[in-house]
């Protein structure tokens, strides 16, 4: 230790000094309470030995004006006080001085009095560091959270988490949540939800969702069927996240155009298909791992579907949620959630929720991260598929143009695919990443997503394939044509289809035309076109009415030959 001491007597300060250097300190001397104070600015000691009465300055003085420079540091001082002293040595304790030794020092106290002092400088020591590191570690772990939460509000689009048909709840145990909620729409239109649950909860946990936001947003723009996100999504997680790590996630596609929906459920608590009135009507249970536990090729990414008749929610949400208990240790539990679906009020469904949810509570902190999505289907009408984004002048001399004869090409894409391909490629969103490059169709995505998806859809079914859509009228129908036609597709051993887009000036507008052909059988398009021109011109959509929504967007279409070409013109929306 350096320590300080400090006394007027020429005799006693060497001999203390002596004594104390021959216990292996060091000594520092001062001959007054001032000299004192310049020495401890100087060489900051860690223990002071001083004189209680002296000139210039006296030790209580002096101890006062070092215990106040020396801040959080602790800096011991021991008096060494003479008989008569007694008043001011009380005085200085009662100012914040550590201790006393009386004269004549008993050398051996002083021995065992620095020892004590040592070990409790060196404790006092290891507190502060302690401390620091503390001090250090919270400073880092805020700006680590800084950091995720900005990485979140950036990769979380929280505009489109204001879809008009997604109402969602999102409360963090801590600062960060590990739940994530994210929603995008298809070019088609479609709306995906995603909700997704990291093991644990703060900083690791929403560490462990962020690696799923890229793929779902930059698969769902593109057009991709929630399998393949899937499938991306966890080789994604098993790719950056360390072993041991995994996500439960629910996901969730809801296409108003077929009134089909989508679930796929890996870990997470029971999603619920309600009515308007509330009433369970389907259920859909965890049938998959989370994410990031087994590779890909050993999931089923397989997604249970539902079809609407009327108007509901669908339900989900995070084991937060039901696992969150009030004072007197009760559950809030998924049947008080669908009760509260039932009951009428003036708030939206969330709103109310949340109201509930916190009386519940009775301000009891949850333990777990609480999440809820309530997307609603069956309420958004049927859009106008009419061609009414353009004046009637300019719609009147394109649908009386000659399209057979040559117009000049703005550009082109050709795609042809055989059997071996089809079996692989994501057609269609594939194709959409090289029509969003092209300007004059920016405005036009969701048209040109679905044009496209219906008849490269009839190509294979229909012309490759040989699937009969009269199976879907059928009870589950639907789902054995989907199963039907894996099997089909995946024995495919011949057949191609080539699609062919091209941009045409048309009577001074810029057209895109569409050319889609295969290697089928074909069929009678005529009675087709003729089942077609005879319905309503904005369809209620269902099984089988492709060729009408294609009509019903396009401004011509042309079944050429026996039926396995089709040429669409399509009259793309201002921007």
């Amino acid at each position: 230790m350096k320590i300080l001491v400090v006394d007027d007597t020429e005799a006693i300060l060497l001999l203390i000094s002596r004594f104390v250097e021959a216990l292996g300190h060091r000594a520092i001397l001062a001959r007054n309470g001032l000299d004192a104070i310049e020495q401890c600015r100087l060489e900051q000691p860690d223990l002071v030995l001083m004189d209680v009465m002296m000139p210039i300055m006296t030790g209580p003085e002096a101890a006062i004006i070092i215990k106040a420079e020396s801040g959080e540091r602790w800096v011991p001082i021991v008096f060494v006080t003479g008989i008569g002293e007694e008043n001011a040595l009380a005085d200085a304790i009662e100012r914040g001085a550590d201790d006393y030794i009386n004269k004549p020092v008993n050398f051996r106290v002083l021995e065992a009095k620095l020892k004590a002092f040592g070990r409790t400088l060196e404790l006092n020591r290891k507190v502060r560091e302690q401390s620091e590191r503390l001090a250090d570690y919270y400073e880092n772990a805020e700006e680590e959270k800084r950091v995720v939460r900005h990485l979140m509000e950036q990769l979380v689009n929280s505009e489109r988490l204001s879809d008009p048909q997604l109402q969602y709840l999102l409360s963090p145990a801590e600062s960060l949540s590990g739940d994530l909620i994210a929603s995008a729409r298809t070019p088609g239109q479609a709306l995906h939800v995603m909700l997704a649950d990291g093991i644990g909860h703060g900083l690791t946990a929403a560490l462990n969702v962020l690696p799923l936001t890229q793929p779902f947003y930059s698969m769902t723009e593109k057009g991709y069927a929630i399998s393949d996100i899937l499938l991306e999504m966890n080789d994604k997680v098993r790719q950056v996240l360390p072993v041991g790590r995994f996500v439960c996630v629910t996901l969730i596609s809801i296409d108003e155009t077929t009134g089909c929906i989508e679930i796929w459920n890996g870990g997470m608590p029971m999603v619920y298909l309600v009515n308007e009135h509330g009433d369970v009507v389907s259920e859909c249970r965890s049938k998959n791992l989370p994410l990031g536990i087994i590779p890909s090729h050993s999931m089923d990414f397989s997604p249970e579907r539902f079809y609407s008749n009327g108007t509901g929610f669908v339900v989900a949400c995070s084991d937060g949620l039901i696992e969150a208990r009030n004072k007197q240790g009760e559950e809030f539990g998924i049947e008080r959630l669908l009760q509260l679906l039932k009951e009428k009020s003036n708030l939206k469904p969330i709103e109310y929720f949340q109201e509930t949810f916190l009386n519940f509570l009775q301000q009891e902190k949850h333990h777990d991260d609480v999440s809820l999505v309530l997307a609603n289907f069956g309420a958004n009408p049927n859009r106008d598929l009419k061609i009414n984004h353009h004046s009637s002048e300019d719609i009147s001399q394109l649908l009386t143009a000659d399209f057979a004869t040559g117009n000049q090409s703005t550009w082109r894409y050709n795609l042809v695919l055989t059997a071996k391909e089809l079996r692989y490629v994501n057609t269609i969103p594939f194709m959409m990443t090289f029509v969003k490059e092209i300007k004059s169709l920016a405005s036009s995505q969701s048209d040109v997503f679905l044009i496209l998806t219906e008849l490269f859809v009839n190509a294979i079914d229909h012309g490759l394939l040989g699937m009969d859509s009269h199976i879907k009228m059928n009870p589950d129908g639907m789902e054995y044509y989907l199963i039907e036609r894996v099997r089909r597709l995946a024995e495919l051993e011949e057949g191609r289809i080539e699609i062919d887009l091209m941009g045409v000036l048309l009577r001074g507008h810029e057209i895109l035309r569409i050319r889609v052909k295969d290697s089928g059988q074909g069929f009678d398009w005529s009675r087709s076109l003729q089942k077609s021109d005879a319905v309503d011109p904005v369809p209620t959509f269902t099984f089988g009415r492709g060729i009408s929504l294609v009509k019903a967007l396009a401004l011509r279409v042309n079944y050429i030959g026996i039926g396995n070409e089709v040429e669409v013109y399509y009259f793309p929306q201002e921007s």
